[in-house]
């Protein structure tokens, strides 16, 4: 397991002809081999209810400290690993040192967002301190549910950097809107590489529609520009 990594769950087949289709509901002949030209007219002109036609569900890894900030989009619909029903250290193996999480410095004009990363020095003289600290947790929650703590009071000791795993489903129009939103520079690293792990995979599945979002000037769709 990838931290801050997402794959594709499924995705409705033949999604791009799917969606041409029910855009033609209303002529003669819906079944019309060319759709190209109607899917680029159709995001060029904002007509974006025709995305909805289709769906898609990305198997996402990443810590409790970024899954809130994906839940955040209501559009979709999430089913995320409870800590009250499993132990989260022993149902995920991450391939990362999950408190070895990267160390970037304060933005000085944005209060929510980080800037370069911290001296490599001091850097590691964090990441000896957490490692010491993940030890201690670690031993501390094995005891508590050896000893018969419930899991879900156990977990309230857990850091925001244990692993988490989620399914987020939803139509083609909240995943564009999503990538085209958390694609951009000024979403957290963390967060950033999960939209363009989605983005990337829809455009392998999708390629009609992302070539003409990527061509979109929308600036709500920018996002999409690591594309390019």
């Amino acid at each position: 397991m990838q931290l801050h990594s997402a794959e594709l769950d499924w995705i409705t087949p033949e999604a791009e002809q799917t969606i041409a289709r029910h855009a033609r509901v209303s002529t003669k002949d819906p079944n019309r081999a060319e759709y190209a030209k109607l899917l680029s007219y159709c995001i060029k002109h904002g007509h974006w209810s025709v995305f909805e036609q289709a769906s898609a569900s990305f198997e996402i890894s990443t810590t409790r400290a970024i899954s809130p900030q994906i839940l955040r989009h209501r559009s979709f619909v999430y089913q995320e690993l409870s800590q009250r029903y499993c132990d989260p250290l022993d149902t995920l193996t991450v391939s990362d040192e999950p408190w070895k999480f990267e160390l970037r410095t304060q933005a000085e004009n944005n209060r929510q967002s980080s800037k370069n990363l911290l001296p490599l020095y001091l850097a590691e003289h964090f990441w000896d301190k957490l490692a010491d600290l993940d030890n201690q947790i670690k031993e501390i929650y094995g005891e508590m549910l050896s000893k018969g703590v419930a899991r879900e009071c156990a977990r309230n000791m857990l850091p925001l950097y244990t692993p988490t795993r989620l399914h987020m489903s939803g139509t083609i129009r909240s995943f564009i809107h999503y990538v085209g939103l958390r694609g951009q520079g000024d979403t957290q690293r963390e967060h950033r590489m999960i939209a363009r792990a989605i983005g990337y995979e829809l455009s392998k599945q999708l390629p009609t529609v992302i070539d003409a979002v990527k061509e979109s000037e929308d600036s709500s769709l920018k996002g999409w520009s690591f594309l390019k």
